[in-house]
C-alpha cells in the first residue's frame, strides 16, 4: 500500500481552503486537487466526497443542489476553522511545494520573477544567480521569525542600568 499522500486532518483542510476561493462541487473539488497535487495524488470519490460530507456534518461548509449537483460554500464556522489553521496549511505548502494561498500575490511575483530571469538563462552566471536567490529566499523566510530591533532600546537601557 503506497503511504498516504496527505497527513492527518490536511485533506479536510484544503477542502476548507478551496471551498474559501469559491463554492464548488465534488467534481471540482477533485479536479482542483488533481491540478494542484498531481500526479503525485489521484483524488478518488470515495476519499473526497466522504471528507466533504463530514466537514458538511460538522457545519464548516455547506451544500446546496443547483444544476443536479451539491456545491458547497464555506460557512462562518468553517472560515474560522480554516484561519485557526494556517499554520498548518503553511507547513502542507512547505511540504509539498503547492503554494494554495494565491491571494497575497505571491505566485504573481514568482511568475514575474521567472519571466524576468529566464531570458537571462545562458547570459549570466548560474552558480551566482543561485546564491542570490537563495539570500532572497532565506530573507523572505526570515520575515516569519523577524529580529529584535537592532534600535529599540534594551532592557537595560529601559531600566537606567546603561548609564
Amino acid at each position: 500500500m503506497p503511504p498516504r499522500f496527505f497527513k492527518h486532518g490536511e485533506l479536510p483542510l484544503v477542502l476548507l481552503w478551496l471551498v474559501r476561493e469559491r463554492p464548488r462541487h465534488g467534481y471540482d473539488l477533485m479536479a482542483e486537487l488533481a491540478r494542484l497535487f498531481g500526479p503525485g495524488y489521484r483524488p478518488s470519490p470515495g476519499t473526497i466526497y466522504p471528507a466533504v460530507e463530514a466537514l458538511e456534518t460538522e457545519g464548516l461548509v455547506a451544500g446546496a443542489p443547483i444544476d443536479g449537483k451539491v456545491v458547497y460554500e464555506l460557512t462562518e464556522p468553517g472560515a474560522q476553522a480554516l484561519d485557526g489553521r494556517l499554520e498548518q496549511l503553511a507547513d502542507l505548502e512547505v511540504r509539498t511545494g503547492v503554494l494554495l494561498r494565491v491571494g497575497d500575490g505571491l505566485p504573481e511575483q514568482v511568475d514575474r520573477l521567472r519571466a524576468r530571469l529566464l531570458p537571462l538563462a545562458g547570459r549570466v552566471d548560474a552558480r551566482r544567480t543561485a546564491e542570490i536567490l537563495d539570500r532572497a529566499a532565506d530573507d523572505v523566510e526570515a520575515l516569519l521569525h523577524p529580529a529584535p530591533s537592532l534600535t529599540a532600546p534594551s532592557s537595560h537601557a529601559r531600566n537606567g542600568h546603561d548609564r
